[in-house]
């Protein structure tokens, strides 16, 4: 079984992040690769057999303006960890045609209704929640690249969530990157930036490992996990603290 991450930009002039772990939670690859060509050909092999993708990137996109439900939801329960969503609706060009991520997912042959037991699945995912739950946090990590977020934030910000991640090699499931050559050269190219643009280069990747995690989190801890939303409007999987699911179990 492999668990796989896909940081999906929505369009194909940006870079994609992409990451697999094995069951045993081992990071196989972290890469990054640009035209759907290039990403369904990385994905191929590691989706032949029984694998779960997580992609960060709707995945269904049927509202015509606003938030897609399950984006509503996501705002509701994580809004206070700054961890809202950005929306997806059909009158953003990205969103237009259909979504990259089930284009993806179709010639993949990939399954995407959260409530199919298929050996092969795709689930949409959104690091940012995923991260507050996983470590416990009071807010969202501060890793993005935004006005007034200079170098040096972004950089402490991105190794705080490297070590974080380090740290799950003893969690439930493990998750173990010391011996990734990709990961060291993650961890070297993060400390050694001299630009914005340097932490960039990687961050898609790290995302790409949160993804990973996601989908291997939510086959062991099926009971920490909720997908908000459905098939048919959008849905996010998203691991919850007791509190939100409590409170997402009572609506």
């Amino acid at each position: 079984m492999y668990y796989v991450g896909v940081d999906l930009a929505w369009g194909q002039n940006k870079i994609t992040g992409l990451a697999v772990i094995d069951a045993a939670g081992e990071l196989l690859a972290a890469t990054q690769r640009k035209t759907d060509d290039e990403i369904l050909d990385w994905l191929t092999p590691w989706t032949a057999g029984p694998c779960l993708v997580a992609i960060d990137a709707p995945i269904i996109v049927t509202n015509p303006t606003g938030n897609r439900p399950c984006e509503s939801l996501v705002n509701r329960h994580f809004g206070k960890y700054n961890a809202s969503c950005h929306s997806a609706n059909l009158a953003k060009p990205h969103f237009a045609n259909g979504t990259r991520a089930l284009r993806l997912a179709d010639q993949l042959g990939l399954a995407v209704d959260p409530q199919v037991r298929s050996d092969r699945r795709a689930v949409e995912v959104y690091p940012h929640p995923a991260i507050v739950v996983l470590f416990d946090l009071p807010k969202i990590l501060q890793y993005k690249h935004k006005p007034r977020r200079d170098l040096e934030h972004l950089r402490r910000e991105l190794i705080r969530l490297l070590n974080y991640l380090e740290a799950l090699d003893t969690a439930s499931p493990p998750l173990r990157l010391r011996d990734s050559t990709d990961w060291q050269r993650i961890r070297l190219a993060t400390e050694q930036a001299v630009r914005k643009a340097d932490l960039g280069r990687v961050e898609d990747s790290i995302d790409a490992v949160v993804c990973a995690y996601i989908a291997a989190y939510s086959e062991a801890n099926p009971a920490a996990v909720r997908v908000m939303g459905d098939i048919e409007t959008g849905y996010i999987l998203t691991p919850v603290t007791p509190d939100i699911a409590r409170a997402f179990d009572s609506t």
